[in-house]
């Protein structure tokens, strides 16, 4: 069973892991992992956690976290346009690693907390309910890159309700 906060928790500690790399290879490859991960991570928690989070705990703190991964989106959709060898590509790519790190504060320190007081029922069946959402955005967004194509810079709108099954 996973716990939606290990499971979320450990794509944070996988990007800073890529970000590190990045900062000591400059390797392209490890810029687009990077943003490969990011995309995936975002799209499980706009689908999955800030649409609950609004609903029941705090819809300030969520539009502020789905703020935060438009900013990151949009930093992603501009390196993905870059030439990756170029200074602007390294500076993008500082600009989202800060971006990045205050929102992955944010969210261990204030969400996270903020969810299992609030909805401490709700830790494990969200974290299966994730695992399998997971697999299934990053198959495809690597079926997307395949072919060129950029990630969707859609970000979820505010709901009333908390999904199905909440």
């Amino acid at each position: 069973m996973s716990h939606f906060i290990t499971l979320l928790s450990e794509d944070h500690r996988r990007v800073e892991d890529l970000f590190k790399q990045y900062e000591e290879t400059g390797d392209a490859q490890v810029a687009l992992q990077v943003c490969l991960e990011l995309s995936v991570h975002a799209m499980v928690e706009e689908e999955m956690l800030y649409g609950l989070y609004s609903a029941k705990v705090d819809n300030a703190g969520a539009a502020e976290a789905r703020g935060e991964h438009q900013e990151a989106k949009d930093l992603i959709l501009q390196l993905e346009g870059m030439d990756t060898g170029s200074d602007a590509f390294a500076s993008t790519m500082a600009r989202l690693k800060e971006s990045v790190y205050h929102h992955i504060d944010e969210e261990e320190h204030q969400m996270f907390p903020k969810m299992l007081e609030k909805l401490p029922e709700t830790s494990e069946i969200l974290g299966q309910e994730m695992v399998a959402r997971r697999v299934e955005i990053e198959a495809q967004l690597r079926g997307d890159r395949a072919v060129g194509m950029a990630p969707s810079t859609t970000s979820q709108k505010p709901t009333n309700s908390p999904g199905s099954g909440w």
